[in-house]
């Protein structure tokens, strides 16, 4: 993974920025795997423990309780593959489904085909690739193999109608598609719209379309070119996921490798990591069923899991009946969650200490966690599970997470990440206990939206801070906790819902005059859409949902009803108060 003789230190300046250090190409290396690879313990990496309290300035500005650390740069693939000369034998990917397994020695192999394929095509750097698969273990080997030639990946929702479809592969200018049978039809139809000619590749046990290749003949097939990674210098792009940012319809979100490779970096110190690297008898298992077109997905369990080693269980579909038993059967050993799978493990009998023995720690993220229910899962399991919290966004990637040993989840700074809390009117920074927008400064910032510069410039400001959206405090530990968010999105089952993009759709229905969309609790969602509907002509609330529903993925669909109203409530500029809504 690294060097033998790299060690931690406080990173050097040069020139006000970060020392980082470039990223080799990958070499095999057959030596038995040791522990701790990193010649890392906690103590000596920082000199401080993860719990120790922050050092704010005068601007109210926290830092971490780590140093800032050196950075890698470069080819992406190169730096999640270094890891694979110590355990080439080991499984790093297997489907939970069909048990197809791949060894860190095979993903190294497969990684080189495809990107030999892809220059078969005339690919070459700078070029797009585009996935639309359920889970699978191929879905990080076309990812890495792609990043690994200079082709960065566009991930597209495995939900989405072919409309939706469409216009990702539109504003993201692809090449070339790689879907599965699952969302095979809703491809052909997007196709269809697109109205101009795009490669594809299926990942399939059947026979594929005509003229269409099989992703895992490709992977297998020796007569394939090994495709070395290319040098690089790091900002170019790696990875273009869609966010909604703040406000508005999806927009591709540019990160570099770069950025990938810091992120990753500062996520595994071993202040905040939470697993630990293989070694002869050991070898932590992650259950990867949190969809892979997702940050969470991508970075905090497939970037991270492989390059410290760990084997990647990948599940294509979320099945509560199938969650605990999986769990059970590979012995996994991080469960990575967001708050609604947390509620239904709270309430389950199946989640006890017999069924939980394997399970050392949690990670929840992607929307604030109930403190109830980490008292009550830790409860359920009757042993000192360490449960860790995790905050981030798309256009910044991980920021904060809970530190090893600490025995409440708190959010605080990973290495080399800023963070301010601003009044939401005057932009001044708060101390301590005082609600504000939470911004954020860290070496894996996008670097911008693709083609907008408009919203690039809305969410980063002159000075480099991204600001959230999302309304929190620090406290006197400077912990940080989030309460609220500043920006309307409404987040369904850790997924980003515009209610501008909804209410677009709704309007079109003939009988709608206006509309009004907000997020509401739900039980199983987490947040769910409602729509306040003021109508021309009589309809009924079944005609509004079949309508949406017949232009939109389902967890956009109104999950948490349709009111009809007279009137909404309108600012003097006409803008409808959408926190208003929720109160008619």
């Amino acid at each position: 993974m690294f060097p033998q003789n790299r060690a931690w230190a406080c990173a050097q300046q040069v020139g006000g920025s970060v020392l980082r250090r470039r990223v080799g190409a990958w070499a095999w290396h057959t030596s038995s795997p040791k522990p701790n690879p990193r010649g890392w313990r906690v103590a000596e990496a920082a000199g401080v423990s993860g719990t120790r309290r922050y050092s704010s300035t005068a601007e109210h500005i926290v830092s971490s309780a780590v140093p800032d650390i050196p950075l890698p740069t470069g080819n992406v693939a190169t730096y999640i593959l270094e890891t694979t000369k110590r355990w080439p034998t080991k499984t790093a990917l297997e489907c939970a489904v069909s048990g197809r397994k791949y060894t860190y020695g095979q993903v190294v192999d497969a990684v080189a085909r495809w990107g030999g394929y892809l220059a078969t095509l005339g690919m070459q750097k700078g070029d797009r690739l585009a996935i639309m698969m359920l889970n699978c273990p191929e879905y990080m080997l076309v990812m890495l193999g792609a990043m690994s030639v200079g082709i960065s990946v566009t991930v597209i929702n495995s939900s989405y109608t072919a409309g939706e479809v469409c216009q990702q592969l539109q504003d993201s200018d692809t090449s070339l598609l790689v879907h599965d049978d699952v969302t095979e039809k809703v491809v052909e139809a997007a196709l269809t719209l697109l109205k101009k000619p795009l490669r594809r590749v299926t990942n399939t046990d059947t026979s594929p379309p005509a003229g269409v290749p099989n992703l895992r003949s490709l992977l297998q097939d020796s007569s394939l070119h090994l495709a070395d990674p290319i040098e690089m210098s790091g900002t170019e792009t790696a990875f273009l996921p869609y966010s909604s940012g703040t406000t508005g319809k999806p927009k591709g979100v540019d990160v570099s490798h770069n950025a990938l490779c810091s992120n990753t970096e500062i996520f595994i110190h071993p202040n905040f990591l939470a697993s630990k690297f293989p070694t002869e008898s050991h070898h932590d298992t992650f259950l990867c069923y949190l969809p892979l077109f997702h940050v969470y997905g991508i970075v905090p369990i497939m970037m991270v899991g492989l390059h410290i080693g760990v084997k990647v269980v990948t599940v294509p579909k979320f099945d509560i009946k199938a969650f605990v038993p999986l769990i059970v059967k590979h012995k996994v050993t991080m469960v990575h969650t967001v708050p609604p799978v947390l509620n239904f493990m709270t309430q389950s009998p199946d989640v006890n200490p017999e069924s939980m023995k394997s399970v050392r720690a949690l990670l929840c993220g992607a929307a604030p966690v109930p403190q109830p229910s980490v008292k009550i899962i830790k409860e359920k399991t009757d042993k000192s599970l360490f449960f860790q919290e995790g905050y981030g966004m798309t256009e910044v990637l991980i920021t904060h997470t809970t530190p090893c040993g600490s025995s409440n989840a708190s959010l605080c700074c990973l290495p080399n990440v800023k963070c301010k809390v601003i009044d939401v009117e005057t932009g001044k920074s708060l101390p301590a206990n005082e609600k504000g927008e939470i911004c954020l400064k860290s070496p894996s910032v996008m670097t911008g939206y693709l083609n907008n510069e408009a919203a690039t410039r809305a969410t980063i400001d002159e000075d480099g801070w991204v600001h959230s959206g999302d309304i929190g405090y620090y406290d006197d530990n400077e912990s940080f906790n989030i309460v609220d968010r500043i920006k309307e999105l409404i987040k369904v089952k850790a997924m980003q819902v515009a209610p501008s993009e909804l209410e677009e759709v709704i309007l079109q229905h003939p009988k709608v005059k206006e509309v009004g969309v907000t997020g509401v609790p739900h039980d199983r969602f987490g947040e769910a859409p409602r729509a306040y509907v003021v109508t021309s002509s009589p309809t009924s609330e079944k005609e509004i949902h079949e309508f949406l529903a017949s232009h939109v993925a389902s967890h956009k669909q109104l999950a948490g009803g349709v009111i009809f109203v007279s009137e909404l409530p309108k600012t003097a500029s006409g803008k409808i108060l959408r926190r208003k809504l929720r109160e008619l």
